[in-house]
């Protein structure tokens, strides 16, 4: 295991939940007093945060691949390739409110590098359920923050099927619960976990 990537990928993790609620903060709370601003600074956010998330699953992967490697990998690269798409819809959402100078309603249609939020909601919880079950089945990291990735990886493909319906309620309960609780609990736990695993790791090495 690479152990300072694995310290770097906790503190990425920790990042990712903490922006998670800046997130939602942003979308939810200051767009209704400063629309632009809020709007602006939400898809930045997003955008920003998918620097930080493939951090994390590169930590998670080197702490996880030697007891599951094929489908940690899998859960890598579909990772990052979310997470790319991710940073594609926030770029593009953000350039065209910047050059705008205001936010256009027509920007609430499908995106067109992440439609629905294809990957920034549907694959990013397939993502993490792959990670939740494989944090489960190897036993590397507490079950229990297993047990919370798969909790979030369900509010997140609900998030994205109440997108393409365009269900306001499941999209406001949903989308909630996994920016503002559940998915900030899950990466800030699992950014602790890859942290102390490290620390076990260094301190088993200099010990022996």
């Amino acid at each position: 295991m690479n152990n300072s990537f694995t310290r770097f990928g906790g503190a990425a993790a920790i990042l990712t939940g903490v922006l998670s609620i800046v997130y939602a903060v942003l979308f939810l709370f200051v767009s209704r007093v400063f629309e632009y601003g809020g709007i602006l600074g939400s898809w930045i956010v997003l955008g920003g945060t998918a620097f930080f998330a493939i951090a994390a699953y590169v930590g998670l992967y080197e702490c996880l691949q030697e007891r599951a490697h094929s489908f940690a990998l899998f859960a890598l690269l579909l990772g990052a390739m979310a997470g790319f798409a991710m940073l594609q819809h926030g770029a593009f959402e953000a350039i065209q409110i910047y050059r705008r100078g205001a936010v256009d309603t027509a920007l609430g249609a499908p995106s067109q590098v992440d439609a629905a939020g294809l990957a920034s909601f549907g694959v990013i919880g397939i993502v993490a359920l792959l990670w939740g079950w494989l944090i489960v089945r190897t036993g590397e990291l507490p079950r229990t923050l297993g047990y919370v990735g798969i909790f979030n990886a369900a509010l997140l493909v609900t998030l994205f099927f109440a997108t393409v319906v365009g269900s306001q309620l499941l999209i406001l309960v949903s989308g909630g619960l996994t920016s503002v609780i559940v998915g900030p609990v899950w990466w800030i736990w699992l950014g602790r976990s890859l942290r102390n695993e490290n620390a076990a790791l260094q301190t088993h090495a200099t010990s022996a």
